[in-house]
């Protein structure tokens, strides 16, 4: 039988690996070139490929976060039934493991509520893109600057969560 920490670890860094990929991927790459795209391009992309794209984005962030999270509740019922609520704050804000591990947990939040802005940006994108109404071009320019911003930060909270989630699994010691 799988032990439930290998279960999570596996599946979390798995997905996590999938969903960091792809919003690189869209961040630096498709998003900054999305104004420089023809019209009709764009509206063939918000239309027939990004719906799934984003989709796919959603549930492998969600996949990533549950299970990042179900591992850190799995490490620290193991602290609390160790030494009860003292043990888990010194792990947490006196060890360089906790520190990293529950930083990247925060700042990995903050990241997916960036990402959750995005998804909102898409969702009004599209619908503004299915619309025949000439007259929202301002407003769809504008949005795709705001997808521009929101994916650099997302870019920056999502790999700033990775290398301090890196550190805390390859070089810190678990505390014991």
């Amino acid at each position: 039988m799988v032990p439930i920490s290998i279960l999570l670890n596996v599946v979390h860094g798995f997905s996590a690996l999938i969903y960091f990929g792809g919003v690189m991927l869209f961040g630096a790459v498709f998003a900054p070139k999305l104004s420089k795209l023809s019209s009709s391009t764009v509206f063939e992309l918000m239309r027939d490929v990004f719906p799934s794209v984003l989709s796919f984005a959603e549930a492998v962030g969600l996949l990533t976060m549950v299970f990042g999270a179900g591992e850190f509740i799995h490490y620290m019922l193991g602290y609390y039934r160790a030494g009860g609520t003292s043990l888990v704050y010194h792990v947490l804000f006196s060890t360089p493991w906790g520190a990293s591990v529950f930083s990247g947990a925060v700042i990995g939040l903050a990241g997916f509520l960036v990402g959750v802005k995005i998804a909102s940006i898409f969702e009004t994108l599209f619908k503004l893109y299915r619309s025949t109404d000439p007259t929202r071009i301002d407003q769809i320019r504008l949005l795709e600057m705001k997808l521009r911003f929101y994916s650099l930060v997302g870019m920056v909270l999502l790999t700033t969560t990775v290398l301090l989630m890196v550190l805390a699994v390859s070089f810190l010691p678990i505390p014991d």
